[in-house]
């Protein structure tokens, strides 16, 4: 029986189709596990990319753009600060820094050696230093010199012309010019190395002068290499907009010029502050703080004895071993006086320092009385020097220590007694008093332009008012400007709204902004802040306050032909010791001045602080202050137009102005000189007039004598000045005379033994022509607070 082979083939085909089945579930299963890990090795790659082009596309976008693209910035020209009569403060000029790029002078094989040395020597910087910075080829901007002059740049354009050197660079840059350099300073301000405004207006209007800076976008390729003619993109600078200041460059100098030679004239030790203000609208017109700084080099100390201490600090230190503590400590002791010494003559104090007024209080003090009807003018007060105030622990003394005896509220302010005052005070009571020092502003700040201000410490309404010890202790040294402190610019304008009809005015240094194009951009007007006392009591003050000139304590700060109204002050610094915890004996004397009295315009304050004791010269606002404000008034009245009117007892302070009489007969010349306030003494026989003594143009005294030639002609001759200080008016007048000089009173004008020379305008020993005119600033010694 044959086999049967089909079977067979069959189950052999069934065994190879299982392992064929077998096989492809294998195939899939391996397919399925190679699909899985594909799609896991895929999915961080896929989050990747979908960070990197959809998330996160932004960011690398921007990062490739900076990659491939240079931005230099182009600095907007920063607007200029101009006074009231578009006189120029501060302004930007153009200049240049220089800056290598390591990378062009490593491509062009430049000798790296000689442009140290060459720059080195033109820029003043050290050779090694440029050098290194030339080394770094991580850069593409290194800056080696910064805003350098005109001919600086010059120099170094001729070197690389010369040279045909490659990676040298200037770019065009401002720098801030102040040309009337230490003028005005604390005011005006600075900019510093970045541009910035720093202090005064510089810093408070810095929005406006800074502008908007623009800039310049190219592309660039490997090594940062700019790619010329692919892409550029340039966004304009704005210039910014200048600044109108109420400040006026001349009276400011005036005040300045006055407050430097009191400074020399009573050895003052700590400097001055002083302000000129329209008391009408709060237009500051002048600003000073002494010592002050020029803003064109506002880094270097001033005070040439400040700056020898800080660098004999510095050579002490410098001298040590450089690792060691003591080397450490001294370097920083060095550099925190000299950061100490910058800040203190950046420091405005007219509105950042805080002082104690003294005397120049008293008028808001009787004011706030009468105007409340606390007291009249006819109250009476005795003064027998000192006084033991119920309430208060300390006996009170007044100035005067034989006291001023009877005396009603005019004599109280002329004489400015401690004692009539403290009783003003209790009368006054605590309640009102703190009612109108808010009213007046003392408890604020004034709200002026300018960044920096204080607002000063006054006492807290609960001691003022309490009834014990404290309270009434509190009160009455109040009255009379002891034991607080405010501010000398809160001072002024509270003083201002006495004498203005009542209105506490918000004061200003900004008049207007303009825009490039002399488009207004802000106008400043008057801000009457609220009244303080009545139109009546205003009135009443502003007899009172001239009287103080004219009869009290303030003679001295008179000007011939203006009426002047003021109030002296002398304070101490209660809370000043020194280093054995000893209180100093340093005083601040200052004087308050309004003028003209009929019509109030012009309110200036001169403080000095700490008069030397050394010059045997009396201590006190009468005696310090009111001659320098009464000077300032002398020099800005007729600058500001306010007109003189002398009267007869002035005629020798009227200044008159000599005009040519030669070839005029002596008759006429006679006669017009009458007209003149002047007389005639004639020399020589002739029909006209030859010569004249003094000169045409010359300026003398009124009722002075002119000497008329006829027919001749004098020879000339130079006499020496003498020293007229220390004498009185009689022996400065036989002195004069002797030598054929004129003499100028200004000043107390009184005839007294007391009334003596203060200083001269011409030195003694000079050599001047006969005839010369010798201005005599005269003061009482004697006078007190």
């Amino acid at each position: 029986m044959l086999p049967i082979v089909g079977n067979v083939g069959g189950r052999r085909m069934e065994k190879k189709y299982d392992r064929l089945r077998l096989n492809s579930g294998q195939h899939r299963r391996v397919m399925l596990a190679a699909l899985l890990l594909g799609l896991a090795a895929f999915v961080p790659v896929g989050a990747r990319l979908y960070g990197l082009m959809i998330r996160d596309y932004d960011y690398y976008a921007n990062l490739a753009l900076r990659n491939q693209t240079r931005t230099t910035t182009v600095m907007a020209q920063r607007g200029d600060i101009f006074d009231r009569n578009m006189e120029l403060l501060a302004s930007s000029k153009t200049v240049e820094n220089v800056y290598l790029d390591p990378h062009e002078l490593k491509q062009s094989k430049a000798d790296i050696d000689e442009i140290s040395r060459t720059l080195g020597n033109i820029l003043e910087k050290d050779p090694a230093w440029i050098a290194q910075q030339a080394a770094d080829t991580r850069k593409r901007y290194k800056q080696v010199g910064s805003s350098v002059d005109e001919e600086t740049a010059a120099k170094i354009r001729d070197y690389i012309n010369a040279k045909n050197i490659s990676g040298i660079h200037l770019e065009p840059t401002t720098k801030r010019v102040y040309p009337q350099s230490t003028l005005a300073a604390q005011v005006i301000g600075f900019t510093n190395s970045s541009g910035d405004g720093c202090e005064g207006v510089e810093a408070a209007y810095d929005a406006y002068l800074s502008g908007r800076t623009g800039r310049v976008i190219t592309t660039k390729g490997n090594n940062e290499m700019d790619m010329p003619f692919s892409y550029e993109n340039y966004v304009s600078a704005r210039q910014g907009d200048s600044v109108i200041l109420t400040l006026d460059a001349t009276v400011q100098a005036c005040l300045e010029k006055q407050m430097k030679a009191a400074i020399g004239r009573y050895d003052v030790q700590n400097g001055a502050f002083g302000l000129v203000m329209n008391c009408k609208t709060g237009e500051i017109l002048a600003m000073a703080t002494l010592g002050s700084y020029d803003p064109n080099s506002y880094l270097e100390i001033a005070d040439p004895e400040i700056a020898a201490q800080l660098e004999n600090q510095r050579l002490s230190y410098l001298s040590l071993q450089p690792d060691s503590e003591e080397f450490a400590n001294g370097q920083k002791a060095y550099t925190d006086a000299l950061s100490a010494a910058r800040l203190k003559q950046w420091r405005n104090r007219v509105l950042s320092d805080g002082y104690e007024p003294g005397s120049t209080f008293k008028v808001l003090t009787m004011a706030a009385a009468l105007d409340c009807g606390a007291i009249d003018l006819n109250t009476n007060f005795h003064c027998s020097g000192s006084e033991q105030i119920p309430g208060r622990a300390q006996r009170l003394h007044c100035w005067r220590s034989a006291g001023h005896g009877a005396e009603k509220t005019p004599q109280a302010l002329q004489n400015s007694c401690n004692i009539a005052f403290a009783h003003i005070a209790l009368k006054l009571g605590g309640e009102r008093f703190y009612e109108y020092i808010e009213k007046f502003g003392i408890l604020e700040k004034t709200g002026i332009d300018l960044a920096g201000e204080s607002k000063g410490v006054f006492f807290d309404k609960a001691l003022v008012t309490n009834t014990d010890k404290w309270g009434t202790a509190s009160l009455t040294s109040g009255s009379f400007g002891q034991t607080f402190k405010i501010t000398p610019l809160q001072l002024v304008r509270a003083i201002a709204s006495v004498v203005n009809g009542g209105y506490l005015l918000e004061p200003y240094i900004v008049s207007e902004i303009v825009d490039a194009d002399g488009n207004t951009v802000m106008q400043a007007e008057p801000t009457v802040v609220r009244q303080t006392i009545s139109k009546e009591t205003s009135d009443t003050m502003r007899t009172l306050i001239a009287s103080v000139v004219t009869e009290g304590t303030a003679k001295n700060a008179k000007v011939a032909g203006f009426s002047i109204g003021g109030k002296t002050g002398t304070s101490e610094k209660i809370d000043v010791f020194d280093e054995n915890g000893q209180r100093v004996l340093d005083k601040i004397v200052s004087f308050v001045g309004i003028a003209p009295m009929d019509d109030p315009e012009y309110i200036v304050l001169v403080a000095l602080d700490t008069p030397s004791r050394q010059t045997g010269i009396y201590i006190s606002g009468g005696v310090m202050a009111a001659p320098t404000v009464g000077a300032v008034m002398g020099d800005i009245l007729p600058y500001l137009g306010v007109e003189r009117h002398y009267s007869e007892e002035e005629e020798q302070g009227k200044e008159v102005v000599l005009e040519k009489f030669i070839d005029l007969t002596g008759k006429d010349a006679a006669s017009k000189l009458k007209r003149m306030g002047l007389t005639a003494q004639f020399v020589g026989t002739g029909e006209t007039v030859t010569a004249q003594i003094p000169e045409p143009g010359q300026t003398v005294p009124g009722g002075s004598q002119v000497l008329l030639y006829l027919g001749e002609h004098p020879e000339q001759e130079t006499v020496e000045v003498p020293d007229f200080v220390g004498l009185n008016r009689q022996q400065a007048s036989d002195a004069a005379g002797a030598l054929g000089l004129y003499v100028l009173v200004t000043g107390n004008d009184e005839i007294s033994t007391q009334v003596t020379v203060t200083a001269q305008n011409v030195p003694k020993g000079e050599k001047v022509p006969r005839g010369t005119t010798i201005t005599l600033e005269f003061t009482d010694t004697a006078a007190r607070d």
